[in-house]
């Protein structure tokens, strides 16, 4: 597992496993405001091999509404560039956002 190929903000960790035709994307610590941009960036900069993209969004330690607006455009990426997006769920108090959203059904 590599770092992201950008620098992400001090408090979120980017980690990309690009294994065409699969890529594993792990995010770590907070994803918020500051931060999500981050991660649009690096899905954008997949592999155009990778056929199925696993976000593993379990080290996730804060998610505020704009992590939860990032994940949703991660799922509209896949589908646009033909992708099929798995999504793993964060736990404790990050998975807070997505009881309370009623997004719970983006994650598996």
């Amino acid at each position: 597992m590599s770092p992201a190929p950008q620098s992400a903000p001090p408090n979120l960790r980017l980690a990309v496993c690009d294994a065409s035709p699969e890529c594993l994307v792990v995010v770590a610590g907070e994803l918020d405001l500051a931060s999500a941009p981050a991660l649009g960036d690096t899905l954008r900069r997949l592999d155009p091999g990778c056929e199925v993209v696993t976000l593993d969004l379990c080290a996730l330690t804060f998610r505020d509404v704009a992590g939860l607006h990032a994940v949703v455009d991660a799922r509209s990426l896949a589908r646009a560039t033909g992708r099929r997006l798995q999504i793993l769920a964060p736990r404790g108090e990050a998975a807070r956002v997505l009881e309370l959203t009623g997004t719970r059904e983006l994650v598996s």
